[in-house]
């Protein structure tokens, strides 16, 4: 079993290769039992440019911060499994060109876990409670996924949460009426991390979209977190960049908290980003006009 002293490592993988390569035909599960005879599940999906051994690094910094948080924290690591599909080309330094072309391997990644997810069962033969949690171009992947979902809703596998990581989707594909918009609101709850500092999705993924055929210069959702009113919960991680989300413990504070944990006050604060305060209006002085009053005698 891959891992380390202390440590599980849920793993499954629609990769063929550790860089690169075709969508596998079908999920495989790397540590077997898991995610059968859960009662929850909680899947990780990495974005667009990540390799195995890459992903596996940001999954790390993103579980040793929420053992930090605490005990229910830590106990979440039972539930995580660590997903890995080939969203990169294996093209050294310059495998982000490759972006335009990644919607096919999402898309295929998409279709196979959407014919491997409703196969698990919970404890007893009872439904298993999956939630989503996913960075990037990973939102496309488990969009796409929960899109097929709900045209064939499964009776065993019910989607309690999606938690979206600096989603590059575009804003126009979720909102009401639109392609994704099932997959989008299929889940019980949602949250939308998002940050107006991410100049990746602020200049790339408009290019990218475009290059791509699938919108021109389109807005992502992750950079203003809209549509505004489709998502249960926002949150903006004011300050981070396109790559900080795994390794921000703002993020795992956030997600646990989502995922039922009690986060600490102290921890929960920390989430809020600090924002100067605007200097106070100068003081105002009011002066009284003279009044002259008139004498007058007492009878």
């Amino acid at each position: 079993m891959i891992g380390v002293v202390g440590e599980v490592w849920n793993e499954l993988s629609v990769r063929t290769r550790r860089a690169g390569g075709p969508v596998a035909r079908e999920v495989r599960e790397v540590t077997p039992p898991f995610p059968h005879g859960r009662r929850r599940v909680v899947l990780l999906v990495h974005g667009y440019n990540s390799t195995e051994d890459a992903a596996r690094a940001s999954y790390k910094e993103f579980t040793e911060d929420l053992k930090k948080i605490g005990r229910g924290a830590a106990a979440l690591l039972a539930d995580l499994g660590k997903v890995y599909w080939p969203g990169d080309a294996d093209l050294g330094p310059v495998s982000f060109l490759s972006y335009p072309f990644e919607m096919g391997p999402a898309k295929d990644s998409a279709a196979v876990l959407a014919r491997y997810l409703p196969t698990l069962v919970g404890p007893g033969g009872t439904p298993t409670e999956i939630y989503l949690v996913a960075h990037s171009l990973g939102n496309r992947v488990i969009l796409e996924l929960l899109d097929r979902l709900a045209a064939a809703p499964s009776a065993s596998a019910r989607f309690a949460g999606t938690c979206l990581m600096a989603a590059a989707v575009q804003v126009d594909m979720v909102e009401p009426g639109r392609r994704l918009w099932p997959g989008a609101v299929l889940s019980r709850k949602t949250l939308t991390l998002y940050s107006r500092d991410d100049n990746v999705l602020r200049w790339a993924f408009p290019l990218g979209q475009t290059a791509a055929g699938e919108g021109f210069f389109p807005t992502a959702v992750g950079r203003f977190g809209q549509p505004a009113g489709l998502w249960t919960e926002r949150r903006q991680l004011s300050g981070n960049g396109h790559g900080d989300y795994w390794k921000d413990a703002r993020s795992a504070a956030l997600v646990a908290r989502f995922l039922g944990v009690a986060v600490p006050m102290e921890i929960q604060a920390s989430t809020i980003a600090r924002r100067p305060l605007p200097d106070a209006p100068p003081a105002l002085t009011t002066v009284l006009a003279g009044r002259s009053l008139q004498a007058r005698e007492l009878l």
